[in-house]
């Protein structure tokens, strides 16, 4: 979706709901923009090709509506300290115990389930072909 003549597209988000909140931002400001996304994303989300929301201004006032949206905000340290607590990992930055126990484990569960389809497919094919 391109925006009409005059309009520029001065910001990108990823969901509805964050495209809303810079367009109120802006409104505060006294700026008056859209929010152009597809119209399908509220009724049937699982058949929206393009999962984009754009913020389009006047070309006149572009400039300072993205100084506007990218303030420097005060830092939320308790927002940080949470990424921090529940950051996922990756498997290979985890301690060696948690990988060997997890080996361990799936071996444990998947081992015998494997050799059991492995004779029952040797018994099958000693049938099929005698």
């Amino acid at each position: 979706m391109r925006p009409l003549l005059g309009r520029s597209i001065i910001a990108e988000f990823g969901t509805k709901f964050d495209a809303d909140l810079a367009k109120a931002r802006l409104a505060e400001s006294g700026l008056e923009s859209v929010v152009m996304g597809d119209p399908a994303h509220s009724i049937a989300p699982h058949h929206v090709t393009e999962r984009v929301f754009q913020l389009v201004m006047v070309d006149e006032v572009a400039d300072h509506a993205r100084s506007i949206l990218t303030d420097d905000l005060p830092a939320d340290t308790e927002a940080d300290a949470l990424d921090e607590a529940f950051h996922q990992r990756r498997f290979a930055d985890r301690p060696l115990w948690i990988r060997r126990t997890t080996v361990l484990l799936i071996i444990t569960f998947v081992g015998p389930i494997a050799i059991a389809a492995f004779f029952h497919l040797l018994w099958l094919s000693r049938g099929l072909f005698p």
